[in-house]
């Protein structure tokens, strides 16, 4: 057996070692001035090396000790001046100068751990980054695991080898020590665990084991301490950083930002070692003990407690579909008082450190990069190159009041319950006044599909003329898809035809620049919004749709009229939500650089004049559910998921214009170019009034009236 540093390897999973009892114990804090735990590392290694077994296990033993019992003696020195200072600063009412509060902290915080620290450990010079080194990854077990088994106690061994390898898990060698010491007799694998458990770590995955269990009331508990612990955690790791940077600079009035800003470098990556297993870096970590949380959580039952664990799911994963929809239906069942949904406190608390700490990070960077920063300024170099960065850091966020809850709306963009009841049957929506004149043209029956539907009616002639018209002056050869530009030739889906657009911004800018009518753009304002509403009415929505993308598109055949032209697609069978047949025939998955957020699509077809470019609902392998023919006026609007594919039938001869929407229920998605667009269009407004002014000479009395 080898007696060199070995790591473990990774078979097939995370394996969950076993607490003892008392390992969740907080540590007890007392004034033991024994050898420093790099002096007696020393020793041990000597003895070691003289294969003094007994005495080299003894004096590792004692060096492990005092390394953790000096750890632990930092850590509560910090927190015990920070409270100190807290209590002091409540009663100083006269201290309103934040410069000199900050400093004054700074030094007291320094000169109180120093003090605290001798008081239990007695004056100590500082240990080599070296011997730090071997006791943070461990290299310390190594050594003792082969020690404890010269002196015949296999069992310790086992447990120092295997909590090498928690650490080093690439080490083949010691996880064959592990695997040596297993076959032994009288040792069984149930009692190899950690001798250095990271707490958070072992609640998760014993919690893990008794969520796959269906023990719902007890993995709550398990996962709840998980989250107590990591918090515990992160707080350790923060003020280690303070401690251990602060020794490496000089406390001086030129070194004092530097030491800073080492610490808020060492802050930013506390949550990333803390999500550190075996080795290896569990991607959403934070994230998964509030998905457990709120599966258990429903299971029994406790569903304002669910929906606080999905909602601080979202504070980490954003734009999670699936917990989105959890969000949702706890919204439904919750009714009108969902409004009070928010995330934990813990959870808010720890989003909003972090970012702030990253944000202070990237703008701290650039200041000591920049002895010249102006914070006015848009655009600053980074102090690397000659390549301006753009500043994405709002400075405004750093002073803004603690908001105490994040409101749904806020933070994941569902948006608020609609008042007004929906109709009890959703043919019926075209009797609605906003609807007057249009019928219901096609139903999920007639289209062979789920939440698909096709109404008539939504435009005049004259309507669709007029966007037809705002097209021709305005869209753009490519539009909307210039990353797909190809041989320096204007996008299309199709060489059979022309592909042109034009963005509701981009129409406005046209009316503001008189290129294009005011009347044209509010038409084109005002129909997007009426198969807005018309969706969510149709579909009976319990909260509103918002724009996630608004489109005015014509696609012109280039093809020889009197040629025999094959059947093709213009624009591919696809998914507004998710990408078709990326893992397989048949599979959908919504993930980049699908447009995970859309949840609904309609298009209003504003001619008919032309052959071919049928609308199409298909199946994955691209045979036609349902067609539907273009006419003025005539809208389809559907569900944007798997369920319905979609494309067009390529044009053979003519022109087809159509007014392509696309709707999501987050708020966050709402398309912001929208509101640009309208703020455009109000001053196009006004220019055209100032035109339409009369002109007014005044009456000047004479030199003689006067």
């Amino acid at each position: 057996m080898v007696s060199l540093l070995a790591f473990w390897c990774l078979l097939g999973g995370f394996s969950v070692s076993v607490l003892d009892a008392g390992s969740s114990q907080r540590p007890h804090i007392s004034r033991v001035k024994s050898a420093a735990y790099d002096e007696l590392y020393a020793d041990a290694k000597h003895a070691y090396n003289l294969e003094k077994w007994g005495e080299a296990v003894s004096l590792f033993e004692k060096a492990i000790a005092d390394y953790k019992h000096e750890k632990d003696v930092k850590i509560h020195c910090r927190r015990n001046c920070r409270d100190k200072y807290r209590a002091s600063s409540s009663s100083l009412n006269f201290m309103k100068d934040l410069e000199l509060d900050y400093y004054r902290y700074t030094i007291y915080s320094h000169k109180c751990s120093q003090q605290c620290r001798e008081k239990y450990l007695g004056k100590r010079t500082k240990v080599s980054l070296t011997v730090k080194k071997d006791f943070e990854s461990r290299m310390t077990y190594a050594y003792l695991q082969f020690a404890y088994h010269k002196v015949g106690r296999n069992i310790d061994a086992a447990r120092a080898a295997y909590t090498c390898t928690e650490i080093q898990a690439q080490d083949e060698s010691m996880a064959d020590n592990v695997k040596i010491y297993k076959s032994m007799p009288g040792i069984e694998e149930a009692g190899i665990y950690s001798l250095e458990p990271t707490l958070h770590q072992e609640n998760y995955f014993n919690s893990a084991k008794l969520y796959e269990a269906e023990e719902w009331e007890e993995a709550i508990q398990g996962f709840e301490d998980a989250l107590k612990e990591y918090f515990i955690a992160y707080e350790n790791c923060k003020i280690m950083c303070e401690e251990e940077r602060e020794q490496n600079k000089i406390l001086s009035r030129s070194g004092l930002f530097g030491v800073h800003v080492d610490v808020l470098q060492c802050r930013t990556q506390c949550p990333d070692q803390l999500r550190k297993v075996k080795g290896i870096y569990v991607k959403s970590y934070l994230a998964r003990h509030f998905n457990y949380l709120q599966m258990s959580y429903f299971k029994v039952e406790k569903l304002w407690e669910a929906a606080s664990c999905a909602a601080s799911f979202l504070l980490f994963e954003p734009d999670e579909d699936t917990m989105i929809d959890n969000l949702r239906y706890f919204k439904h069942v919750l009714g009108h008082d969902s409004i009070k949904i928010t995330a934990r406190k813990e959870a808010i608390k720890y989003y909003k450190e972090t970012a702030i700490e990253r944000k202070l990070l990237q703008m701290a960077n650039v200041y000591m990069a920049e002895a010249d920063f102006d914070d006015n300024d848009e655009w600053f170099h980074d102090g690397i190159d000659d390549k301006p960065i753009i500043q994405d850091t709002n400075i405004e966020d750093l002073v803004q009041e603690e908001e105490t809850t994040y409101s749904l709306e806020k933070l994941w963009g569902l948006g608020p319950l609609k008042k007004e009841p929906p109709v009890e049957n959703p043919g019926d929506v075209v009797n609605l006044e906003r609807y007057k004149g249009s019928k219901i043209l096609m139903t999920e029956k007639d289209l062979n599909g789920t939440s698909r539907v096709a109404v008539e009616g939504f435009a005049t002639e004259e309507e669709c003329k007029m966007l037809i018209k705002l097209a021709e002056k305005t869209a753009k050869l490519g539009d909307g898809y210039d990353t797909r530009n190809s041989n320096d030739k204007p996008f299309s889906f199709t060489d059979k035809e022309t592909f042109s657009g034009v963005t509701i911004l981009s129409a406005s800018e046209a009316a503001l620049n008189g290129k294009a009518s005011v009347e044209e753009v509010e038409l084109y304002f005002k129909l997007s919004e009426k198969v807005r509403h018309f969706t969510e009415d149709y579909f009976q929505l319990e909260t509103p749709l918002y724009f996630s993308y608004s489109h005015l598109v014509c696609r012109t055949s280039v093809m020889d009229p009197n040629g025999h032209n094959e059947f093709h697609l213009s624009h591919p069978i696809h998914s507004d939500n998710c990408l078709l047949n990326r893992d397989g025939l048949g599979t959908c998955p919504k993930r980049s650089p699908a447009y995970t957020w859309r949840d609904f699509s309609a298009l209003l077809y504003l001619n008919g004049d032309f052959t071919g470019g049928e609308f199409l609902f298909a199946k994955p392998d691209e045979s036609v559910q349902a067609r539907l023919k273009p006419e003025c006026g005539r809208a389809v609007a559907f569900s944007a998921g798997q369920e319905n594919l979609h494309g067009v039938a390529g044009i053979r001869k003519g022109q087809r214009c159509a007014l392509a929407l696309w709707f999501t229920l987050r708020q966050k998605h709402n398309e912001t170019q929208r509101q640009a667009a309208w703020n455009i269009l109000q001053k196009a407004k006004e220019q055209k009034q100032l035109k339409q002014l009369p002109l007014f000479t005044p009456e000047v009395a004479t030199h003689m009236e006067l």
